[in-house]
């Protein structure tokens, strides 16, 4: 893998749209900055444990577990009563994240999504096709204003490329496995009716060194043949270099190796094709290759000039029908991941030149192009002008004369770009893939406007929380800050960062806390009072702890000033985050971190933690002593443990990894540990567990949902409705009964344990009418300022759809004023 010494940037979602001014005056301490790689250790290394190879054979074996298990028939466990339905996952969002940070990391105050890694726009004008990080590929019909999932059910979500037959757009090819980032892919994914169904080919084809997939980053249809079973088709793949199908995807070869992000086609010539290659292991093998037989065979060029092969990183090509024996490549540094320069070789001179590149550095945090090229690097041309260049790192940057000088370009817009696509059509429509999602500018890169307004792709970490009366969600996500739902499927952010933990003050739901990832600067934590005021709470915590990248913190179930937070020991704060007191030394071997806390409802005195190095520690008397009681546990990462609300000795722990059972039960305090999944689980990661009543025990997996009704005897999928997404939390709500999961990349999901109780839909204000106030009160929620203690849902879902929208307040002034409202429920009993 490429080399990955440099820090990229900080590319954060900050603040929410009604709390920017307080938030921003109230900030005591900087924004932790990005670091993809510390991102990318937590994932894999909680993973791996504790061995060191990253388990990609073994996440692939899980899936194909799933698949299997979900095609057979599978009976649904009964929630609430013997014998009932059990209902189904419903989403809540968020499909856009509202933000106003002014744009400065973000989009605020459009709408940002998630990570977007490729784009398809189709020839003939049909739908619009993008590929996610790991929320699958989506189709738009209407050029990005709303959007449908099309690879839920398929055997991975994560995708690193797509792209579509240029002669018959309804042929789209999607790599699973994202180029350089979490490459755990199942192959090529290809539809023939524009994403509705997909076959899977080349399956075992693309297996790396150690095992699992490779990640892709460019998929070429060879426009000759194309639209018929003979087209020709070649891949981009991250540790195999470039592969090569004659038949449409039918069969692969290995055509050239290394590892490559680009291959692009000569516009004029036939059969001359190019690919950049930075091959990890042979400094002699890396530069750009040139075929001139359709991908066959390629012969390299000259190295750039004025560079050593050593220094060659990520090279990105492109090129221009306007001048079409001038093939651009952008090259990375493999030294500090910044850009090495823009190179320029004449095809018909057969000879390189150099591009100065000026002004590509303002030294502006916000402006730098950026020190993660291995993350995020792309580069575009203009068919009608090639002076007209695009490239991107961190930020974009745009230039007119060939790139000789450049200009920083879409300040609006978020940063991390992963994709700049020209539409086959219209050279000044542009797309951009990005950290925050898809965006479209319509005029050369002048303007920016977001397409994220139903694209539920966001990656949720631990740390999910939900209101007593369900009535408030807050979850922290992937390099999109923390998220708070009160009803609308659209989303506010209220924190920056890669979102962490979040808390909700169960006796005032309007006071609430979240944390972005743990950096050299120490502890990330802000409060969010009634009014909307921001406290800095992360004083006491100190910096050079060992804290995972995503830190635990909880809120204590019996006093809500107190609070919880844990590195390699545990932190208790009595004062709502004030001040902070260690009450525990290192909890783990000596140098693993702690994973997850649990302080049980019914003893005020006994909490658990769990560590990154397979240890389960335990104190009864409020932290004076700790207990090890990880005697029985295996040798994994303890993702979470859960204590029944009515017996503190009785708990629950989850373990990731592989070749163990996942689920752990004791009944005394951890002194003896029960294996209660064993094989009857899937051997997959397990991430979260909670006691369910009336579902008896969840459990949320790399692979699903999973619940058990008789101690772990027999084990069920659970509701319908989930994608085929790993599932990083699992909270239950038992004021109401509802169940919510936070996946990674397909934004949350939730349900109601047993049979929902009817309500006046419309009377938000539950004073058994329909009034215009109800109408103000379903206002207040969609803009998050909903009164205290005032659930909306389900009641000012007007029109049944499962959202409240505006939709909903239009639905109820009808019915206040006696209007027709049409079919929908509003003033009606549902």
């Amino acid at each position: 893998m490429t080399s990955r010494r440099g820090q990229g940037l900080a590319c954060v979602c900050v603040w929410g749209a009604l709390m920017a001014a307080s938030r921003l005056s109230a900030q005591t301490s900087p924004e932790p900055a990005e670091n993809v790689e510390a991102r990318e250790e937590y994932f894999w290394g909680q993973r791996a444990y504790p061995f060191s190879a990253r388990p990609y054979e073994a996440m692939l074996r899980a899936r194909q577990a799933m698949s299997m298990r979900a095609s057979a028939a599978r009976s649904v466990m009964a929630l609430g009563s013997a014998g009932s339905a059990a209902s189904v996952w419903r989403p809540i969002g968020p499909v856009g994240v509202f933000d106003s940070d002014g744009g400065f990391y973000s989009s605020g105050p459009q709408l940002d999504a998630g990570r977007v890694t490729g784009i398809a726009p189709s020839a003939t004008g049909g739908p619009l096709i993008i590929a996610t990080a790991s929320g699958g590929v989506w189709r738009s019909a209407v050029s990005g204003a709303s959007w449908t999932p099309l690879t839920d059910t398929q055997c991975a979500l994560t995708t690193g490329a797509v792209s579509r037959d240029p002669v018959n757009p309804n042929i789209v090819y999607a790599g699973t496995g994202e180029y350089n980032v979490n490459s755990f892919g199942c192959g090529i994914l290809r539809s023939t009716d524009g994403g509705s169904t997909w076959t899977l080919t080349g399956a075992t084809s693309f297996r790396v060194q150690g095992g699992g997939s490779a990640g892709f980053a460019a998929i070429y249809v060879d426009p000759v043949g194309a639209g018929t079973v003979s087209s020709t088709v070649l891949l981009a793949a991250s540790n195999l270099g470039v592969y090569r199908s004659p038949d449409g995807g039918a069969t692969w070869s290995s055509v050239l190796s290394g590892a490559t992000a680009s291959v692009i086609a000569h516009p004029t010539k036939a059969g001359v094709r190019f690919a950049g290659n930075s091959d990890n292991f042979t400094p002699s093998q890396r530069g750009v290759y040139r075929s001139t037989d359709g991908g066959s065979t390629w012969s390299a060029l000259p190295i750039f000039p004025t560079v050593v092969a050593t220094s060659v990183g990520r090279i990105e090509l492109a090129v221009s029908p306007a001048a079409p024996d001038r093939i651009h490549a952008l090259v990375a540094s493999r030294t500090n991941n910044r850009v090495l320069g823009l190179f320029v070789w004449d095809d018909a001179k057969a000879q390189w030149e150099s591009q100065p590149v000026a002004g590509l550095y303002t030294g502006a945090s916000r402006a730098d192009f950026g020190p993660q090229s291995w993350y995020n690097f792309a580069i575009a041309i203009d068919p009608r002008d090639a002076k007209r260049v695009y490239v991107a790192g961190v930020r974009a940057y745009r230039s007119i004369d060939g790139g000789a000088t450049f200009r920083p370009m879409a300040m609006e817009i978020h940063c991390d770009w992963h994709s700049i696509v020209i539409d086959p059509r219209n050279p000044d429509i542009l797309y951009a893939g990005t950290d925050g999602g898809v965006f479209v500018s319509a005029d050369a890169g002048d303007t920016w406007t977001s397409r994220n307004a139903g694209l539920a792709i966001a990656q949720y970490y631990p740390g999910v929380s939900v209101a007593p009366d369900g009535a408030r969600v807050l979850g922290g996500s992937q390099d999109n800050g923390s998220h708070e739902y009160t009803g609308s499927s659209i989303w506010n952010g209220y924190l920056g960062g890669d979102g962490g933990y979040t808390i909700i003050n169960y006796n005032k739901p309007d006071v609430v806390y979240g944390e972005a990832q743990w950096s050299s600067a120490g502890a990330y934590i802000y409060q969010r009072d009634g009014r909307g005021v921001y406290s800095f709470r992360g004083g006491g915590i100190v910096p050079s702890d060992r804290g995972a990248f995503i830190p635990p913190f909880i809120i204590d179930p019996n006093t809500p000033t107190t609070l919880y937070f844990a590195t390699q020991r545990l932190y208790r704060t009595r004062d709502e985050g004030r001040t902070w007191i260690p009450i525990s030394g290192d909890l783990t071997r000596g140098s693993g971190q702690i994973r997850t806390i649990a302080a049980a409802k019914s003893d005020t005195l006994t909490v658990y933690v769990g560590t990154s190095d397979g240890q389960v520690q335990v104190t009864r008397d409020g932290g004076v002593t700790f207990t090890n009681v990880s005697t029985g546990l295996p040798n994994r990462v303890i993702t979470r443990v859960a204590v029944d609300p009515a017996d503190a000795t009785h708990a629950l722990a989850t373990v990731s990894g592989f070749g163990t059972g996942h689920v752990w039960e004791t009944t005394n305090a951890g002194t003896t540990w029960k294996d209660i999944a064993g094989t009857r689980l899937i051997d997959a990661p397990a991430n979260a567990v909670s006691f369910v009543p009336g579902a008896g025990i969840m459990v949320g997996t790399d692979v699903g949902v999973f619940q058990t009704a008789d101690g772990g005897a027999t084990w069920d999928g659970g509701p319908a409705g989930l994608p085929n997404v790993i599932v990083q939390d699992l909270v239950y709500a038992p004021a109401t009964k509802l169940v919510v999961v936070g996946t990674y990349g397909r934004g949350m999901f939730a349900f109601n344990v047993g049979a929902d109780v009817a309500v006046l839909r419309g009377d938000v204000s539950a004073d058994g009418k329909v009034d215009a106030f109800d109408a103000l009160l379903i206002q207040q929620a969609i803009t998050g300022v909903l009164p205290q203690g005032l659930p909306v849902m389900p009641r000012g879902d007007a029109n049944c759809n499962g959202f409240i929208e505006a939709a909903d307040v239009l639905l109820v002034l009808r019915a206040a004023v006696g209007l027709p409202t049409g079919a929908a429920c509003v003033n009606t009993v549902r």
